[in-house]
């Protein structure tokens, strides 16, 4: 009679570990507000990248690009030739987009961030044990008799992750280091596109440079050609030839050097497309004369934006919350871990008592005590990088604010520059070196020394209009980037 009311106590306990072992199983982690997209762990990874947002800075191409880059991951295509005409600004960004090493590898850490993800969200696997207990030495029989033969089988499941929300805790913090992640991601985006920008007008400045340097080699070899004819025929002297000859020899170098400076910018935009092959018909297609579209916002106005919009920034923060999240992560850690466990035990009467075999069920619990270690030295480095976050957050704030009157103080000099020096200026200083050329041929006209000096108007005004162009563009994307938005189509 006893025996079947204990086997009746065992089968009850037994009941009521089965039934918390199956709620833990199927409670996951509703105290935590889930992510906006309905399954975080299984979806798409695509669908978490913010860069449009933070990387469209340039207009509608660069978001259209941030597609591009997503097919690009998953496919894995080669990037497409340029046109024969030549790269466009936003050909070069999403070239840059698609191909750019550093952005495939960035990409890389927002997988990791799920998988962070994947790993906190699992529930622990039950254990199971399996023994066989007091096996005889010898013949075991009711005169020489030993403890009856037995085997044990446990199954035992944790479930403190459950009771003290440490899974919870956990899948918070990883979700918002995924959001990090992709925060890192998108100024990353950023980061490139202002480089691509950067390198884009570096070589169409040396294009435009190369070129002026090329007219100023024709109209010198036009003025020693007219000198030499002088020469011969006893209006001009030896020394005057032969001043102008250094002149040409001086150009010359002058385009050899801006020949080199094409390559090297040619080279640099290059690495940024990805291209490693050698292809010299690698060109880009600007105009340097187009309006100045730019919009200057104020310091103060910029600064808010900037708070807002920078995926620095927001990261960031991110980081702060994922710092206090920990806090959490290890303040749970400090509970006892608790694992309950049912069992099945067999054992084996007849030999060592002339019985029948009996057949019990067995429950267990073993939970840690924590008496000593109450993880009091994580939740203390918890607490500390926490407040470093925190002041991280208060420093880049202050650089921001100095970064940001900065690329005001730039781009409102390149507008004024820009300005101050127009196209007609240009087509001036030409239209007086023409004339003045003309009227060196005649015999007793214009000297060498006007001519000369009329030569360095036209190469000083048209190379003050073109680097005044690129500086004010460069300079636009620079303060783009820089709050995180688009000031310019």
């Amino acid at each position: 009679m006893s025996a079947n009311i204990r086997i009746r106590c065992a089968r009850a306990s037994c009941l009521w570990l089965c039934i918390i072992a199956f709620l833990a199983l199927i409670s996951g982690c509703n105290s935590i507000r889930p992510l906006s997209r309905a399954n975080p762990v299984d979806a798409p990874a695509h669908a978490a990248i913010r860069a449009p947002r933070h990387g469209a800075i340039l207009g509608a191409p660069v978001a259209e690009s941030s597609a591009i880059v997503q097919a690009q991951f998953v496919d894995d295509a080669p990037p497409t030739l340029p046109p024969a005409g030549g790269l466009t600004f936003n050909e070069a960004v999403t070239g840059t987009l698609i191909a750019d090493p550093r952005i495939r590898a960035g990409f890389e850490l927002i997988m990791q961030a799920r998988g962070d993800l994947v790993t906190s969200s699992l529930r622990p696997n039950p254990s199971v044990l399996v023994d066989g207990l007091m096996l005889p030495t010898r013949t075991v029989t009711p005169a020489q008799t030993s403890g009856p033969t037995q085997t044990d089988t446990f199954l035992s499941f944790p479930i403190d992750w459950f009771l003290f929300g440490k899974r919870a805790a956990a899948m918070a913090s990883a979700r918002i280091g995924l959001r990090q992640s992709e925060s890192d991601y998108a100024d990353l985006i950023r980061q490139r596109v202002l480089t691509c920008a950067i390198a884009f007008y570096d070589l169409v400045e040396a294009k435009e440079l190369h070129h002026l340097a090329q007219l100023d080699l024709a109209n010198l070899k036009k003025v020693e050609a007219i000198t030499d004819k002088a020469f011969q025929a006893g209006n001009r002297t030896k020394v005057d030839l032969q001043r102008v000859r250094l002149d040409v020899l001086k150009s010359e170098q002058s385009v050899r050097d801006t020949a080199s400076t094409v390559e090297i910018a040619k080279a640099k935009l290059r690495a940024l497309l990805g291209r490693a092959d050698f292809d010299p018909a690698f060109d880009v297609s600007a105009n340097l004369d187009t309006p100045l579209t730019g919009v200057l916002l104020a310091v103060d106005q910029a600064y808010a934006l900037a708070q807002d919009s920078r995926p620095d920034i927001e990261s960031l923060r991110h980081q702060v919350a994922k710092a206090e999240a920990d806090i959490v992560v290890e303040d749970r850690k400090r509970y006892p871990e608790v694992t309950p466990g049912f069992g099945y035990t067999r054992q084996f009467q007849g030999p060592a008592l002339g019985q029948i075999n009996a057949d019990t069920w067995n429950v267990n619990l073993i939970a840690t005590v924590p008496l000593f270690n109450r993880n009091q030295g994580n939740r203390l480095k918890a607490q500390s990088v926490a407040a470093q976050m925190r002041f991280n957050l208060d420093a880049a704030l202050v650089d921001l604010r100095a970064e940001i009157t900065q690329v005001y103080q730039e781009l409102q000099t390149a507008e004024k520059n820009a300005q101050a020096i127009a196209q007609s200026q240009s087509k001036s200083a030409k239209d007086v070196l023409d004339a003045i050329t003309q009227s060196y041929e005649i015999v007793g006209g214009r000297t060498y020394v006007e001519v000369l000096e009329a030569q360095r108007t036209f190469r000083d005004t048209n190379r003050a209009y073109i680097s005044s162009r690129a500086n004010y563009w460069r300079a636009v994307y620079r303060f783009s980037a820089a709050i995180g938005k688009q000031i310019a189509p």
